[in-house]
């Protein structure tokens, strides 16, 4: 994380003594504060040095980058794994427009949803569909924010196979797993920033036993990439402190439908098995109302525990 920051800096310090007085202006504030360039826009970082926009092109080509959306971009990788809530809060509130908040993220999430479209390819769905689909067993890992997706791709994972373990509270258990089961298995991984430090551990210690790992995460500095045998990148675009995870949803409803086709009669079988036992447990709201017996039954040991000597039922 700080090596990201370091490569910035030796970026700068590089190229700084051929800089121009003006170019020097610019290299000073990123050295001063490099968070403040990701709250700034262009014009707002060439006025508060007293230069013109076409000098701040020109100094990020100085630094080796294409061009600004380039360095925009290796600063939002950085700054991701960097920046506080508190931090995110305040670029969102320099923005602040008469738009309404709703309509706002509506647009936010269609934005995010179409720089998926344009980044995953059907081929690459397929591949990570065919892992997760071969694996013996199949840890599904996330915490924090992250414990959310994790959640949800994990509960609909052991719907259609069996063998899933689900973790989102970095229980001794999943410790315990990898080190029983090892290099059959593979370890599925959410981590979105700020990157929770138990998730690189839980990933590392996974690796050691050979475990594969599949990393979906932000960007390629995330620290759960580079740690990944096979990786899914989706750039989550926030206005906000708050990520928006609608995408991420889409592609996690998209992965497990192509695992589900892999063998679809037995996926059949799994969800059969899930609705028998539910329809067993009660688990789900029905026209029929709540079963009579049953419902005579959960008041039978409501009251038994209140009275050890026994109710008898009339």
């Amino acid at each position: 994380m700080q090596s990201a920051r370091k490569d910035l800096f030796e970026k700068i310090i590089k190229v700084y003594p051929e800089l121009s007085p003006k170019k020097m202006r610019v290299a000073d504030l990123i050295l001063k504060d490099h968070k403040k360039i990701f709250l700034m826009t262009a014009k707002e970082i060439a006025q508060e040095c007293e230069v013109s926009e076409p000098t701040i092109i020109r100094f990020v080509n100085d630094l080796g980058f294409s061009g600004y959306i380039d360095f925009v971009q290796y600063m939002k990788g950085l700054l991701h794994i960097e920046l506080t809530a508190v931090e995110r809060l305040q670029k969102a509130s320099q923005h602040i427009d008469e738009q309404n908040t709703l309509d706002k993220y509506c647009q936010n999430a269609i934005k995010n949803i179409e720089n998926l479209r344009n980044a995953i390819s059907a081929e690459d769905l397929k591949k990570i569909a065919k892992t997760i689909f071969r694996a013996k067993n199949v840890y599904v890992v996330g915490y924090r924010a992250s414990a959310i997706l994790a959640y949800y791709f994990g509960y609909l994972l052991k719907k259609i196979r069996n063998d899933v373990f689900l973790d989102t509270s970095l229980s001794w258990e999943i410790k315990d797993l990898i080190v029983r089961n090892g290099k059959s298995d593979v370890m599925f991984v959410v981590a979105f920033p700020r990157y929770p430090s138990k998730t690189i551990e839980l990933v590392q210690l996974a690796k050691k036993y050979k475990v594969k790992i599949i990393g979906l995460s932000d960007t390629p500095k995330s620290p759960i990439i580079t740690l990944a045998d096979q990786y899914i990148i989706i750039d989550v675009e926030s206005i906000s402190f708050i990520d928006p995870f609608a995408h991420v949803i889409v592609y996690l409803s998209a992965l497990i439908h192509e695992i589900t086709f892999l063998d679809e009669s037995k996926a059949v079988g799994y969800l059969s098995k899930f609705d028998e036992g539910a329809k067993v447990g009660n688990e789900f709201y029905t026209d029929d109302g709540i079963d009579v017996q049953t419902e005579k039954q959960d008041q039978i040991s409501y009251l038994s525990s209140y009275y050890p000597m026994g109710v008898k039922s009339s």
